[in-house]
């Protein structure tokens, strides 16, 4: 079906009113590329579906640049059969400006000069993301109801159902001579609230909510569960109930059961037979259609809203079978039924049907020729399905994508800070462990001191857990580093937010500052005390640790952890000054940084 190319004696046709009119009032994508696939003309409306604010971005642009990496190779073989001037069809992936991505069927026309030579392309572009997506889902209900009805052939073929029933006013259940056989054993009556101890406890609990349901609501009972049988091997049972009545009492329920241990284990394969079983699937349920060539005749079977206005007659289908496909569909469609009569396959195809109402209805058709030995065709058989709803299920397709992606980056994202996190503590581990080790004069005591260092930092991570890994704040960290020394302390000044990183070196340091005090300075008199103060600034905050009323200070021989840890880790983790002092009435720590979303004021002193 190769159109005729239309010919034009300028190839500024872009420019001309009557173009430009006729292109700018169509609803579709519609450009003018030249044989180079750049594109020189789009319309307005063509500029707002692929979502550019300004036609200008687009003119001048490779046309295959505007699609996916995956399609390109697809869109350059059709520009170059255009260009060559063959009509061509296809349907895409492009990202819009958007950043959506949008499914497009595209008809690409060679526009001819004077001469008959092919001048330029003539591209429509029609938005079909609603209808692919919606053919995806299909695909995928098709598989499952493909498996739901071998399932059903395969029941077929297992021995007869065993019977089972419930009597609500006596309390029983009731079992069949054929349920004894199925479970190898057991009551033939039961109370109810006993008479399912061949499951396990959670799928008891399942049937006996399935059964009150049925007692209070007169639902239906439509199970499947694992059961274990009387001589203890395993299998799996198919459940079917419905209720008794009385007048207006549900008395009771009556069912069946079903082995369907085998079924279960042959569900793999089953699977493999649902391209076998695809015909039967689209006969069941649907509008059957057989024409009969020698007799002439049309026979239709199925129930339901009918596809067609009116019951079509075998003169209107024959041998014109195109009519009822709208004609939008109908080059695709025809082109299929060509393919499917070369190939001796049955066609399969999805289309619009063609209404005189315009109401869109679409089916899905599966159809085969039968012919006689000659290769003469005798009956025509085709089953009809309205994909209507379907098709408009795209929006739930794209949303469900949409939360799957969503929650495949926030897992990534929690996965990447677990091991950012996990990598910081096992640092700060390392180096706890190297200076312990450095500063200790016998392993004893590097052993104390490691394990005194590794409470410590444990403490700190045990706050930030609580608090979500959100940081914490000073008070809070000061009440806990301190209070279990038992000895007077204060903190005045405003409360300050650390980060999760800050909080962990000054953790550190705050506990290797009360460790002094308690062997060496304030702590080690009677009426000793330790003040934290914090003195907030315009841009910056100091924390000071000051100790009184302890024995005299003298200047230490060594710089242990605790100094390194205060002089150069806190100060490099804020950005910030550290001063250290020995002073005889008492040690002084100044720490100085810089207020930041990492340290900032939150509760003003009350003071």
């Amino acid at each position: 079906m190769t159109a005729p190319r239309l010919k034009l004696g300028s190839t500024r046709f872009a420019s001309d009113g009557i173009f430009r009119s006729a292109f700018e009032s169509s609803p579709d994508c519609v450009k003018i590329l030249d044989l180079e696939g750049v594109v020189q003309f789009i319309n307005r409306n063509g500029a707002a579906l692929l979502g550019a604010e300004d036609i200008a971005v687009l003119l001048g642009a490779p046309w295959v640049s505007l699609w996916e990496p995956v399609e390109r190779p697809m869109v350059a073989a059709a520009l170059a059969a255009a260009a060559a001037g063959d009509k061509q069809r296809f349907t895409g992936a492009a990202r819009i400006f958007t950043g959506e991505l949008r499914y497009f069927d595209n008809v690409l026309s060679p526009l001819a000069d004077n001469t008959g030579a092919t001048s330029a392309l003539l591209v429509t572009s029609r938005d079909v993301t609603e209808t692919e997506a919606a053919r995806l889902a299909a695909e995928s209900r098709e598989r499952l109801a493909a498996q739901q009805t071998s399932v059903l052939r395969a029941a077929a073929e297992m021995a007869k159902l065993a019977s089972w029933g419930a009597d609500f006013r006596r309390g029983v259940l009731i079992r069949s001579e054929e349920s004894n056989v199925l479970l190898r054993g057991g009551l033939m009556e039961a109370p109810i609230q006993r008479g399912f101890g061949m499951y396990e406890p959670d799928v008891q609990r399942q049937i006996t909510a399935l059964i009150e349901r049925v007692r209070t609501h007169g639902e239906q009972i439509k199970h499947e569960a694992p059961f274990i049988r009387h001589d203890g091997t395993r299998g799996w049972v198919r459940l079917r109930g419905e209720p008794v009545y009385e007048g207006e009492e549900c008395v009771g329920l009556t069912g069946t059961a079903m082995d369907i241990s085998e079924q279960k284990a042959a569900e793999e394969t089953l699977r493999r037979a649902e391209r076998r079983l695809a015909c039967a699937l689209g006969l069941a349920g649907m509008h059957v259609y057989e024409l009969d060539f020698e007799a002439r005749t049309l026979i239709h079977e199925g129930e339901g809203e009918l596809v067609f206005e009116t019951q079509p007659t075998f003169d209107d289908l024959w041998p014109d079978l195109e009519v009822i496909v709208h004609p939008e569909d109908r080059a695709r469609a025809s082109a299929e039924w060509a393919a499917a009569l070369a190939d001796g396959t049955p066609f399969r195809s999805e289309f619009r049907v063609s209404r005189s109402d315009d109401r869109e209805l679409w089916i899905f058709c599966v159809a085969e020729i039968l012919v006689d030995a000659a290769g003469e065709p005798t009956r025509l058989i085709a089953a009809l399905v309205d994909i209507t709803e379907r098709k408009r299920g795209e929006i739930e397709t794209l949303q469900a994508i949409a939360r799957m992606r969503e929650h495949e980056d926030r897992q990534k994202l929690l996965l990447d800070e677990l091991n950012h996190r996990v990598k910081n503590t096992l640092a700060s581990v390392q180096s706890v462990a190297v200076q312990s080790l450095r500063d200790a004069r016998d392993l004893r005591g590097a052993r104390d001191l490691f394990i005194e260092r590794l409470m410590a930092l444990s403490s700190t991570h045990n706050l930030l857990v609580k608090r979500g890994w959100e940081g914490a704040t000073l008070h809070e960290l000061a009440e806990m580093t301190l209070r279990p020394y038992g000895h007077p302390y204060i903190v005045h000044g405003p409360d300050l937010k650390l980060d999760p990183n800050f909080a962990v070196s000054l953790g550190m340091a705050l506990h290797e500052l009360a460790t002094n005090a308690l062997k060496h300075g304030a702590w080690q008199a009677p009426g000793g005390n330790v003040e934290v103060v914090v003195e907030p600034g315009t841009a910056e905050a100091t924390i000071v640790w000051r100790e009184v009323g302890g024995p005299p200070v003298a200047q230490p021989t060594r710089r242990g952890f605790g100094s390194r840890l205060l002089e150069r880790g806190v100060a490099r983790e804020l950005g910030g000054q550290v001063s250290l002092e020995f002073d005889p009435a008492g040690v002084v720590c100044a720490i100085r940084a810089p207020l930041s979303e990492r340290l900032r004021v939150i509760v003003p002193d009350a003071t």
